[in-house]
C-alpha cells in the first residue's frame, strides 16, 4: 500500500498555522509567567484576636508611612510603605515570582529607629525609648508566621492566623496611694530588678533569641497629685522567671521594695501584664499580675486589611 502524502497547499499551511496559534494562545492564557515575572500582592493586618493586641476594643492598624519588611525564603527582603489612602508601595523593588516553585514568606515590623546590623537587631530593654511621633516603643517588634505560596496564587496573605503579632512581652504598673500617703506627687521612680534584658532578632529568619544577661529596668515617673498613677507600659524579653520579680519604688525620697509573683508560665510573647501596687508609709502591697489588652496609642486605632500592590 502506498503512503498518502500531504500536499502543502496554501490552505493546508494556513490551517496548521491557525491550529498552532490556538494552542500557543491557550498555553499562554494558562501560564502566569508567559509575559515575564509576576509581582506578588500582599494582604497584611495586625492580629486582634489570636493574641492580645487591641486598642479600645478595636484592632490596632498600620498608619501611613509605616514600613513592613517582607522576607522571601529567609534571604531577600522587600520593603513596602503604606501610602496615604491605604495603598502600599514597594517602589521600584517589589517581589517578583521568577518561576513556578513555591516560596515561603515572613514579614516583620519595628520602629524605624531600629537599624539592623548584618541582619540582626540587638535588643537591650534597659532602655525604653518611645518614638514621640507614633508612640511606638522601639523594642515592640511585630512578626508574621510563615506563609507559603507560588505564582499560581500570587497573593501573600498576612491576615487571620497569619497576621502580624507581638513577639515581646509588655508589663504595666498601676501605683495607688495607701495608708499614710496622701497622693503620689512625690512618686519618682520604679525599678524591676534582676530580669533578662537582652535578646537578638534575626531580620531574615524573623526569629527572636532570648539572651542571658540579667539586669535592671529603671523607669522615671512623673508623679501626680492624685491617688493613682498609671505608668506607660514597658517592653520585656519573653522569659521564664525563677522565683519572684523584685520591684523597687521611690516615693518622697524613700525606697520601698517588694517581690512580685511572676505570671504563670513566665513572661510570654504577645501578652500584656499589669501589676497594681499600693504604696503606704510602711511598704508596698501588690497582687498577682492581670492579663490585659495590649494598648498602643490611640492614633493607631482602626481595623481592616490592606493589599500591597
Amino acid at each position: 500500500m502506498k503512503a498518502t502524502r500531504l500536499k502543502w497547499t496554501p490552505a493546508v499551511i494556513m490551517a496548521l498555522t491557525m491550529t498552532l496559534a490556538a494552542c500557543n494562545n491557550e498555553e499562554t492564557a494558562n501560564d502566569p509567567l508567559a509575559d515575564g515575572p509576576v509581582a506578588a500582592q500582599v494582604t497584611a493586618g495586625i492580629s486582634g484576636t489570636r493574641i492580645r493586641v487591641s486598642v479600645h476594643g478595636q484592632s490596632a492598624a498600620f498608619t501611613a508611612g509605616d514600613v513592613i519588611h517582607v522576607v522571601a525564603d529567609g534571604t531577600a527582603a522587600y520593603d513596602y510603605t503604606l501610602q496615604d489612602g491605604g495603598s502600599w508601595s514597594a517602589g521600584s523593588n517589589p517581589y517578583y515570582f521568577q518561576d513556578r516553585n513555591g516560596v515561603s514568606f515572613r514579614a516583620w515590623y519595628a520602629d524605624p529607629a531600629l537599624i539592623p546590623a548584618a541582619n540582626v537587631i540587638d535588643i537591650d530593654t534597659k532602655s525604653q525609648a518611645v518614638n514621640a511621633e507614633n508612640g511606638w516603643n522601639q523594642w515592640d517588634i511585630l512578626v508574621t508566621p510563615v506563609v507559603s505560596t507560588s505564582v499560581s496564587s500570587p497573593e501573600i496573605n498576612f491576615t487571620g492566623d497569619y497576621a502580624f503579632s507581638h513577639i515581646m512581652s509588655q508589663v504595666s504598673f498601676v501605683f495607688k496611694a495607701g495608708n499614710g500617703i496622701s497622693n503620689l506627687a512625690a512618686l519618682s521612680r520604679y525599678t524591676v530588678k534582676g530580669i533578662i534584658t537582652d535578646a537578638t532578632f534575626n531580620t531574615q529568619s524573623c526569629d527572636l533569641t532570648t539572651g542571658s544577661t540579667s539586669g535592671d529596668i529603671a523607669m522615671t515617673v512623673t508623679g501626680e497629685a492624685d491617688k493613682q498613677v498609671d505608668c506607660s507600659p514597658i517592653i520585656m524579653v519573653p522569659q521564664t522567671v525563677s522565683g519572684t520579680l523584685n520591684l523597687e519604688v521611690t516615693c518622697n525620697g524613700q525606697t520601698y521594695k517588694t517581690a512580685l509573683n511572676p505570671p504563670t508560665g513566665g513572661l510570654q510573647a504577645g501578652y500584656s501584664y499589669t501589676y497594681t501596687v499600693t504604696i503606704s508609709n510602711t511598704g508596698l502591697e501588690a497582687g498577682n499580675a492581670t492579663i490585659n489588652d495590649w494598648f498602643t496609642n490611640s492614633d493607631r486605632d482602626g481595623s481592616g486589611d490592606v493589599t500591597l500592590q
